[in-house]
């Protein structure tokens, strides 16, 4: 497939997007894997044109994770372990992930960049989060925030059954649903839940 003008830098960023990076962590040859399929002059390596060139790919994302690019990926390449004994703490996984501005720019610049890739992918990217978005909208904390929008103060039960996890669950959980949802929410562009999420996180924080 033909790349046009675009730098590597935004080509991993397309792909990430296409990946589901919007709401989730996707590993690096993962990416390298869908990169090399679109764009396989590009993402491969010279002796062996079928096979994805991982270490063009992490330096394509780690140069799209810098400010001066715009800062549009989060996450890092590789792992390392250590010995239970090692003071030292454990790196963290291999995976990266779009961040907001990350999210904006996908959904600005993905139609273009599919009319040389794949326009179906592309397609099925928005479809599931429509269809996340749309679990949302039909959730009944989402009716009752409609109805009394000021007045909005749901129970952790509530906010719960939205987030699918328990109410016990660890901080962490619930911080990485509140995560999702809001990136989903910015990657449908649906401006008016903004309010409605941050008044959950706002729920919660009171309520935990």
């Amino acid at each position: 497939m033909r790349k046009g003008d675009r730098p590597n830098r935004e080509l991993v960023v397309y792909v990430l997007g296409l990946l589901g990076g919007g709401y989730r962590s996707v590993h690096t040859e993962d990416i390298a894997v869908k990169a090399h399929k679109l764009y396989p002059d590009t993402f491969s390596w010279t002796n062996y044109p079928n096979l994805p060139d991982k270490d063009v790919v992490r330096v394509a994302l780690t140069d799209s994770r810098k400010e001066k690019y715009g800062a549009l990926v989060y996450g890092r390449s590789g792992q390392s372990s250590t010995r239970p004994s090692s003071s030292k703490p454990k790196r963290a996984p291999d995976g990266w992930g779009l961040t907001e501005a990350g999210i904006h720019w996908f959904n600005r610049e993905s139609t273009f960049l599919a009319t040389h890739s794949d326009k179906r992918m592309l397609r099925d990217h928005r479809q599931a989060v429509l269809r996340r978005m749309r679990r949302v909208l039909e959730h009944s904390v989402f009716d009752m925030y409609m109805t009394e929008p000021v007045q909005f103060a749901p129970s952790l039960g509530d906010i719960a059954s939205l987030l699918r996890c328990r109410v016990d669950a660890p901080e962490e959980v619930w911080n990485s649903r509140f995560l999702n949802l809001e990136r989903d929410a910015t990657a449908s562009d649906r401006n008016e839940l903004t309010d409605f999420i941050k008044k959950c996180r706002e729920a919660y924080k009171s309520g935990r």
